[in-house]
């Protein structure tokens, strides 16, 4: 059922444990530990969030794949539990990243919605230049779009909602 995540928590756990035990190839084991990581922490388990994405990011390095989706959901994943200069450091390596893929152009929502996330991580961070630079890039990108950033057909959120569905046992995981 589509908004269930805990039952996706609990789908993903079983297929990373598949996934790793019978040897499937790195990239889609990556791909598992990355959905399992955002289950997770949609539903408050902070720690084993960042412990899966960490293990998909380096799964994507030994597969030479492109890292930034589990860098973007591990600064996302910092961001929402205030912890601002991690957030800050992964949000560093995954713009250098999307910057040479050209995400500006490619994916401009996103890219300037991810912007507006960095914003908020330099600011918690005490870095309030920084985060003004990054406000004003976003807007430039958004500039770009012209009429088409105040569509109605404007793509949903690319955010995950990390800390929106917490049960009563990942409250003492926080």
């Amino acid at each position: 059922m589509r908004g269930d995540w805990d039952t996706a928590r609990r789908a993903f756990g079983q297929a990373v444990l598949v996934a790793d035990q019978s040897g499937w190839p790195a990239a889609q084991r990556a791909a598992i530990h990355y959905d399992y990581g955002r289950a997770l922490g949609v539903t408050c388990y902070y720690a084993e969030a960042e412990r899966e994405l960490s293990q998909a990011y380096d799964l994507d390095i030994l597969t030479a794949r492109y890292r930034y989706p589990a860098l973007v959901e591990l600064a996302r994943l910092a961001l929402v539990q205030r912890r601002f200069d991690a957030s800050v450091r992964y949000f560093g390596q995954a713009l250098s990243t999307l910057d040479g893929l050209e995400a500006a152009r490619k994916a401009p929502y996103a890219y300037a919605e991810l912007l507006d996330d960095y914003a908020l991580a330099l600011g918690g961070a005490g870095d309030a230049e920084a985060a003004t630079r990054m406000i004003d890039r976003a807007a430039r990108v958004r500039a770009d779009l012209g009429d088409d950033a105040r569509s109605p057909a404007v793509p949903a959120t690319s955010r995950t909602p990390y800390g929106a569905h917490c049960d009563s046992l990942a409250a003492g995981a926080k």
